[in-house]
């Protein structure tokens, strides 16, 4: 079935790999920053974490005051 106008794709998941090049950040950072709450995340099962671009992006602009 394809999407209708007006309709956008649900926002993808991006892995810690995935995001700390973007941030342009260590792997580390971005796990360390996670796991204190400054970059929201998701834990799934297992202990893997995955990220929101648009919250991680959010969080960001609130540390720029």
């Amino acid at each position: 079935m394809s999407q209708g106008l007006g309709q956008s794709q649900p926002e993808r998941l991006l892995s810690a790999d995935e995001l700390a090049p973007i941030l342009g950040m260590s792997l580390d950072w971005v796990y360390e920053r996670a796991k204190v709450g400054d970059l929201p995340s998701l834990v799934l099962p297992g202990g893997r974490r995955k990220f929101l671009y648009s919250e991680v992006r959010k969080a960001m602009d609130r540390w720029r005051g």
